[in-house]
């Protein structure tokens, strides 16, 4: 019998083999096109993005597009992260630090990913899918994904006191 006393156990452990299979990722890429589209869709978006926050006559007359935020009135986590993105453009490091500090991650991942992708297609590579797996892997342990969501939870709570 297992540890539970209840179903006999045959040598087998078929349930925590069950079990490992079933925290396979759902987002996890085995193909690097797959992975190479959705990223250069991301980044397609969040130049347009940029491009039509840069005008502010477009964001003045939309207003905020934070669902959690119209619905509620509480920012989210990521609200001023265009803001802080066009304080980064402008050379306002500190400005861009206070409205979001994901504005500096985002800022990065739009600098970098697209080169990123054009170097493996250049040069018939996968270093993106390899570094994306990996990471993904890495955060499925606890002591990495824990000080992640208390940073963002953090963050969160920083948005909700400044009022962005």
């Amino acid at each position: 019998m297992d540890s539970s006393g209840l179903v006999p156990d045959h040598g087998c452990h078929q349930r925590e083999k069950f079990h490992q299979n079933a925290t396979v990722p759902v987002l996890m890429f085995s193909s690097a096109r797959r992975l190479y589209g959705l990223m250069a869709l991301f980044c397609v978006a969040g130049y347009t993005w940029l491009y039509l926050h840069i005008d502010k006559s477009w964001s003045t007359h939309v207003g905020t597009v934070c669902i959690l935020k119209r619905t509620t009135g509480i920012p989210c986590p990521s609200c001023g992260s265009t803001r802080s993105i066009l304080s980064l453009l402008h050379g306002d490091l500190v400005a861009a630090l206070l409205w979001n500090p994901f504005g500096y991650l985002i800022f990065a991942g739009l600098l970098i990913v697209p080169f990123w992708m054009m170097h493996d297609v250049i040069r018939k590579q996968r270093t993106l899918l390899t570094v994306y797996q990996n990471m993904e892997s890495l955060l499925q342990r606890r002591i990495v994904t824990w000080p992640l969501v208390i940073m963002v939870l953090l963050n969160w709570c920083w948005n909700i006191y400044k009022g962005v």
